[in-house]
């Protein structure tokens, strides 16, 4: 979503001066534009944690491992990434709660996907905002897959993430990109299982000895056979690096 159209749906739900914008976590298809709205925002606050604010506030280490997953020109298509000044960020840590008129938000650090990932739970609907901790569902009606992304994707600590999140029995689960889904235990279990079974299959193929490539195309005729599943080039080229970054990481190949 662009900033002007943030400012649009605020505007339409007369949100002049939101207390709080939480992305939950700032690749940048979910805090690229923070800094732009910051300014469009100038009294409100960004909610992050300190392993998504240092970036924040200097963004040059994020600006470098976009351009590696976007390329040089990324500027061009999705627009700069600006810095969100100290002043505006409200720090934020696993088990902290935000009070927001008649309810309260609990903030859960869930490093699995990216150490500074968090997802928001409102304790009052028990609606989840999970981000991408438990998969992502690519298009309605399809199942969710995993949500990987190099170079901080940790595995063991993405599926502790699944555990500890359905500990708190939700009613809602709000995925990124869109999509809102009831059934939150049957939806979590099925995320377990296909982030099991696509790293099985990476690691088999990389013990195996197969190349990068061949397995990002072998992991696709799986998944569209399997599952009819429609991720795009780069979803499916940044599941399978992220999975064979952290394998080659925790040496298994």
């Amino acid at each position: 979503m662009l900033v002007p159209d943030i400012q649009k749906a605020a505007a339409e739900l007369e949100l002049s001066r939101p207390e709080y914008i939480i992305p939950t976590h700032i690749h940048l298809d979910h805090a690229g534009g923070l800094g732009k709205l910051a300014e469009a925002f100038p009294h409100t606050r960004m909610v992050l944690n300190r392993q998504g604010a240092k970036h924040m506030v200097e963004p040059s280490r994020l600006i470098k491992s976009t351009r590696m997953a976007f390329g040089d020109d990324f500027e061009a298509t999705y627009g700069p990434i600006l810095p969100v000044p100290e002043s505006r960020l409200k720090l934020v840590r696993d088990g902290d709660k935000l009070k927001l008129g008649g309810r309260e938000l609990l903030i859960i650090h869930t490093p699995g996907h990216a150490a500074h990932h968090i997802a928001i739970f409102d304790t009052k609907t028990r609606g989840l905002f999970c981000g991408e901790s438990l998969g992502l569902i690519y298009s309605p009606g399809y199942p969710p897959l995993p949500a990987v992304a190099p170079p901080s994707f940790d595995l063991e600590l993405y599926l502790d993430d699944m555990k500890k999140l359905k500990a708190l029995k939700p009613k809602l689960l709000f995925y990124s990109h869109g999509t809102a889904a009831r059934e939150p235990e049957k939806l979590i279990d099925t995320a377990v299982t296909n982030t099991k079974l696509v790293g099985d299959l990476i690691l088999r193929d990389l013990k195996a000895g197969r190349s990068d490539e061949a397995i990002i195309k072998s992991v696709g005729d799986y998944l569209t056979e399997h599952f009819d599943a429609p991720l795009d080039e780069y979803e499916l080229m940044s599941n399978v690096s992220g999975y064979i970054h952290y394998f080659r990481k925790k040496g298994l190949i």
